[in-house]
């Protein structure tokens, strides 16, 4: 008996169901071209579906690995810049390390002279930076009809071959070179950028053909204020550290204290080597210069002509006058002997108030003529309190002697001149002499005559 309800199928039900399948069963098996073509589109119809998914699936792994790829490609760029990066951080390094120790042991050395300074921070910063442009300035004092002022002049440079002029002289403030020196301030070329977006400030380059990419000032601090020694400017470097100004400041300081070091070093030399009160040769610095006229003379048979001369009664003016005012007389002494010389001539405080001229290529007549000529402009000249001198003027008295004839030494020529210094004192006084050796064919000390070698300077 069937149940109602229940959703359970009736005898009656399962009998029909299963007779309709026999039926379709014996359909497809009477009729099997049409079952093969049926089951042939039901294939298609799922390898269709299976395709249209298996697309899209493979589009979305595709585009993952696009992704995957694409990132891989950025961080493999960017590994490969850090790692040139670090080459050529490395390769500034070693540079720096070859340059450094050298150009560091020459600016300290004891005799460093401040002409080679510039070259030397030229190495330096080449060493870092191989700049296509490198160019050096010094500050120096010039004058112009409004006055003295400082202003900015080309050292040394290089990669610009001729130069236009208006890059050799530079005023402070002028373009971007004096802007930086002005302003005592370092800047890289995205500086001028940034300057002029944040202030408003535009600054000209000095030359189009100048790339300003790193300027800055060579600065020294004193006690009166920051003084400006120079600019240094780096065009178009092929080596941009990742600290690149401090790698800039690190020449720019290291160029200030040589630059220093080397007037201060030249300032102590002149001092050692010159006479305080008179600015003229002292006799220690002196002597060894003489020598080495004597020794030229020698060698190619040319005379050198020596004077030396002190002044008539000193004592009294000293005494009379004080001591101030014996020291400012020789110390106008002093600029009357170096304006009355020639550019190579060699003047000398020999001691006291003795004074020595050594004249190069100059034979006995041209010698005795300068020495005179110096007594009369000595003699002529408006010394302060010459009135009260025993003579009523301030004079002075002098020797000549004639190397290497005379002496072929320092000490034998010297004290020949001296002797003839003081024959003119006990001639009285306010006069010059020869000195008096043993000649051949010499008759007196007024006759005697050095023959005049060819190319010898005439008498002045």
């Amino acid at each position: 008996m069937a149940r109602g309800g229940g959703g359970v199928c009736t005898p009656a039900l399962e009998g029909s169901t299963l007779t309709t399948l026999e039926s379709i069963w014996q359909f497809f098996d009477a009729n099997p071209l049409l079952t093969a073509a049926l089951a042939a589109g039901l294939f298609a119809l799922l390898a269709l579906l299976a395709g249209r998914a298996g697309k899209a699936q493979l589009a979305r792994e595709n585009a993952a690995l696009a992704g995957k790829l694409a990132r891989a490609v950025s961080h493999a760029n960017e590994q490969s810049r850090i790692v040139s990066r670090m080459r050529s951080e490395q390769s500034t390094v070693a540079s720096l390390a070859l340059s450094l120790p050298s150009v560091v042991r020459e600016l300290n050395s004891y005799d460093l002279n401040l002409r080679r300074v510039p070259g030397l921070i030229l190495q330096l910063a080449e060493a870092i930076f191989q700049p296509g442009q490198i160019l050096f300035y010094q500050t120096v004092m010039a004058s112009s009809p409004r006055g003295d002022h400082r202003e900015l002049r080309l050292i040394a440079h290089r990669g610009l071959g001729e130069l236009p002029e208006s890059l050799r002289r530079i005023a402070l403030g002028q373009g971007k070179i004096g802007w930086a020196a002005e302003h005592k301030v370092d800047m890289l070329r995205e500086g001028w950028i940034n300057l002029k977006r944040t202030d408003g400030i535009v600054v000209e380059d000095n030359h189009p053909i100048l790339e300003a990419d790193i300027v800055g000032p060579l600065v020294h601090a004193t006690v009166e204020g920051d003084q400006i020694l120079g600019v240094l400017c780096i065009g178009s470097p092929s080596v941009r550290p990742r600290d690149e100004k401090l790698m800039f400041q690190l020449v720019t300081n290291l160029g200030s204290l040589a630059m220093v070091t080397a007037q201060q070093r030249f300032k102590l030399a002149d001092q050692a080597n010159h006479d305080g009160l008179t600015g003229l040769m002292n006799k220690r610095s002196f002597q060894p210069k003489l020598g080495e006229l004597i020794v030229e003379a020698e060698r190619a048979a040319r005379p050198v002509g020596l004077f030396i001369f002190d002044i008539d009664h000193f004592k009294t003016y000293n005494d009379t006058n004080g001591h101030t005012d014996g020291d400012e007389l020789l110390r106008a002494m002093g600029e009357l002997l170096k304006n009355s010389v020639r550019p190579d001539d060699l003047c000398c405080r020999w001691g006291g108030e003795e004074f020595i001229v050594a004249m190069p290529d100059t034979d006995g007549p041209s010698a005795q003529q300068a020495a005179e000529r110096i007594r009369r402009e000595i003699e002529d000249y408006p010394f302060k309190h010459q009135e009260k001198q025993p003579n009523g003027n301030l004079t002075i008295s002098g020797g000549v002697a004639i190397g290497p004839a005379d002496g072929s030494d320092v000490t034998t020529l010297t004290k020949h001149a001296d002797q003839a210094l003081y024959e003119s004192k006990k001639k009285g006084r306010n006069r010059v002499s020869r000195y008096r050796g043993v000649h051949i064919g010499a008759v007196d000390d007024d006759d005697y005559r050095v023959p005049v070698l060819p190319g010898r300077r005439g008498s002045e």
